[in-house]
């Protein structure tokens, strides 16, 4: 199976310009490691990306790049945690969880979020009245 999902992560790696802005941290890490991965997926940031991508509950990737005594490798996250400050290494989100966030921002805000952000143009319901509907 990791084969699979290494040859898989060759094939298809994403640009991280498809990603959102913000997406993408430089010089920061994420805690809590799903997976570590070697060999395909450590061979760029792109290939992280998409072994990301490709493994069911990945919400965020992170490549540390090679040092002189340490590999390149890709680490999988469960859950998009904060980050902290890492010079060796890349963050971000799965494009999963990236698009999701994007579509939210896209959607139009409530009513509630519109009196939130500007009170002074968003009308006032009506008041309520004490009479009980219904008879």
């Amino acid at each position: 199976m990791m084969i699979a999902l290494l040859m898989l992560v060759q094939s298809a790696s994403p640009a991280p310009s498809a990603l959102p802005s913000g997406a993408i941290l430089e010089a920061q890490a994420r805690r809590g490691v799903l997976m570590r991965l070697d060999g395909a997926a450590a061979q760029s940031v792109e290939a992280c990306i998409s072994a990301c991508n490709l493994t069911p509950n990945c919400q965020a990737w992170t490549y540390h790049q090679p040092e002189t005594a340490r590999a390149a490798r890709c680490d999988l996250h469960p859950i998009a945690g904060p980050s902290h400050f890492d010079p060796g290494a890349i963050t971000g989100l799965s494009p999963a969880l990236a698009a999701r966030i994007e579509a939210g921002a896209e959607r139009a805000p409530s009513l509630r979020e519109r009196r939130a952000l500007s009170p002074e143009d968003v009308p006032e319901a009506p008041p309520r009245t004490e009479e009980l509907a219904g008879g």
